[in-house]
C-alpha cells in the first residue's frame, strides 16, 4: 500500500515537471499600458438664471470648461467641444423636465477647439459660454418651461490622443428664466403716478397677530405715519394682505413708518419696506403673480412698468425660524 502512494506522488511529479518544461517554451507576454493618451473632461453641470425686466435682461450665465489629458501630451492636441442638443429629450424625460433649447443666436461659444499644450495635461485655452451681449435677443427669451444648454467633447486629434471611454459626460447648463417689474435700484418714488387720496373701503389682513398694544391694522390707510400697526409670527413668514376694493393701476407702492432722526433729535417718516421681502399682485385674492423681492430698506417698491391689480400682498420672510414681525404706519399706491 505504501509503495502504491509512493508510486503516486513520484508520478504527479513527473506531470508537473513536464507542465512548467512546457510553459518554459512558450514565448512571454508583458501586460501594457493604454497605448493612447485618453482626452476627457467632468460633468461640471450648473445652474443659471435670466431675469426679464421691462428696460433690461439680466443674466448670470458665465460658464468655463476645461478638458484634460491622462498623461503629458507628447504633442499638441486638439480638443473639440461643442452644444449637443440631441441631448435635450433624454434629460427632461429622466429630469420630469420640460426645458427648451436655447436659441442658436443667443449663445457665445468662446474656444470650442482648445489645445492641450505638448508637455502639458489640461488646457491652455479654456471653453468660454455666454450670453450675446443683443439686447434684442436676450429680451425673447422668456420660455416659462427654461432653457438648457447640452456641452460635450467631441473630438481629439493630435498627440497620440483619443477621446476617453468613460469619462465623456456632458454637462448640461440649465437656465430658468423670471420677469421682474421691481425697480430694485430706487428706495423711494420718484415717478409720475399720485397717492390715492381716498382709501375708504380698502381693508388689510394678516396670517397671524396683531400686537394689542399697537393700532389696529386699518390705521395703515389712514395717511398718518406715526399711527402705526405692529404684527407678529411666532414662526413662520407674515403675510399681509391688501384689498384696494377695486382694481388700480400703479407704478409704486408707499410703506412707511415713525422713526427718528439721532442727528437733529427730530421725529420723522422713514420706509417700512425691507431687504427679503416680497411683493406679489392679484386680480381675485386667490392667484397671486410675484412682482420681485425687495432688495435693501426702502419707502417705496417702484415698478419700471405700471401694473393693475386688486390685491397687493406683502411677505415678509422668517429668516430666524423663531417668526418675524413687521410695522406699517402708511401704505398707499402711486396711481397712474
Amino acid at each position: 500500500m505504501k509503495n502504491r502512494k509512493n508510486l503516486f506522488y513520484i508520478g504527479m511529479f513527473a506531470i508537473c515537471v513536464l507542465g512548467f518544461a512546457a510553459c518554459g517554451d512558450d514565448e512571454t507576454y508583458d501586460v501594457y499600458g493604454d497605448p493612447y493618451n485618453r482626452v476627457y473632461i467632468l460633468d461640471n453641470s450648473k445652474e443659471y438664471k435670466i431675469v426679464q425686466t421691462p428696460v433690461s435682461t439680466v443674466s448670470n450665465v458665465d460658464f468655463t470648461w476645461e478638458a484634460r489629458c491622462s498623461k503629458k501630451a507628447s504633442g499638441d492636441i486638439r480638443v473639440t467641444v461643442a452644444v449637443d442638443n440631441s441631448l435635450i429629450d433624454a434629460y427632461n424625460e429622466e429630469h420630469d423636465t420640460e426645458f427648451e433649447a436655447l436659441p442658436v443666436e443667443a449663445v457665445v461659444l468662446e474656444n470650442a477647439e482648445m489645445t492641450i499644450p505638448a508637455g502639458e495635461m489640461v488646457v491652455a485655452d479654456a471653453v468660454h459660454l455666454k450670453l450675446t451681449d443683443d439686447a434684442n435677443v436676450l429680451s425673447t427669451l422668456k420660455s416659462a418651461k427654461g432653457y438648457i444648454i447640452p456641452l460635450r467633447l467631441v473630438s481629439a486629434e493630435g498627440g497620440n490622443s483619443q477621446l476617453s471611454t468613460n469619462m465623456l459626460a456632458p454637462s448640461f447648463l440649465t437656465i430658468t428664466v423670471t420677469e421682474d417689474n421691481m425697480n430694485h435700484e430706487a428706495i423711494k418714488y420718484t415717478g409720475t403716478g399720485t397717492l390715492v387720496a381716498d382709501q375708504t373701503g380698502w381693508t388689510a389682513t394678516t396670517n397671524d397677530a396683531v400686537g394689542s398694544w399697537a393700532e389696529p391694522i386699518e390705521t395703515i390707510f389712514d395717511g398718518n405715519y406715526e399711527t402705526s400697526c405692529y404684527m407678529t409670527t411666532d414662526s413662520g413668514d407674515l403675510l399681509i394682505d391688501v384689498d384696494m376694493g377695486k382694481s388700480y393701476s400703479f407704478d409704486g407702492i408707499k410703506m412707511t413708518v415713525f422713526g427718528y432722526d439721532y442727528e437733529t433729535y427730530t421725529e420723522k417718516e422713514i420706509g417700512a419696506f425691507s431687504a427679503g421681502m416680497i411683493v406679489s399682485t392679484s386680480d381675485n385674492g386667490m392667484d397671486w403673480k410675484s412682482q420681485g423681492k425687495i432688495e435693501k430698506d426702502a419707502a417705496a417698491c417702484v415698478f419700471y412698468a405700471p401694473l393693475t391689480a386688486r390685491y397687493i400682498r406683502i411677505i415678509v420672510p422668517d429668516v430666524s425660524g423663531w417668526g418675524t414681525y413687521w410695522e406699517c404706519g402708511v401704505f398707499n399706491v402711486y396711481a397712474k
